[in-house]
């Protein structure tokens, strides 16, 4: 049974490592209300950092609700492949109610699955 824990080997934790995804990212996923930047990790698992700016999403409560919901969903997805995730917030990404943004993340991740597979495919 996979583990759906959130601990610190599962986050990208330093300025170093979102800048790594940054500069390098290999695939992308955008959505009017999130930008999912990925590419290819040297770890044993695929890890998640979360941009969620006050600018795009005003409230804490907002910011808060966005990051539980990615992650809850972050959590479900196995990936084939460990992959480093940068998740950015957008405008009005708070205003989706849970149903909307649980859905949206979850055929964001599986576009994100098939784009790593289509990579995969094309480097082959």
């Amino acid at each position: 049974m996979p583990s759906y824990a959130f601990s610190k080997n599962r986050r990208l934790l330093k300025a170093s490592e979102f800048q790594e995804v940054f500069d390098g990212n290999q695939v992308k996923v955008a959505h009017p209300n999130l930008l999912i930047l990925a590419k290819p990790s040297q770890h044993a698992q695929s890890r998640l950092g979360l941009v969620i700016g006050k600018k795009n999403i005003p409230t804490a409560v907002g910011r808060n609700r966005v990051k539980r919901v990615v992650r809850d969903t972050f959590r479900q997805v196995e990936f084939p492949r460990p992959l480093d995730i940068v998740f950015i917030a957008r405008k009005d990404a708070d205003k989706l109610d849970q149903k909307e943004l649980s859905l949206l993340l979850v055929q964001s991740w599986g576009r994100l699955l098939q784009r790593c597979k289509t990579l995969e495919e094309k480097n082959a």
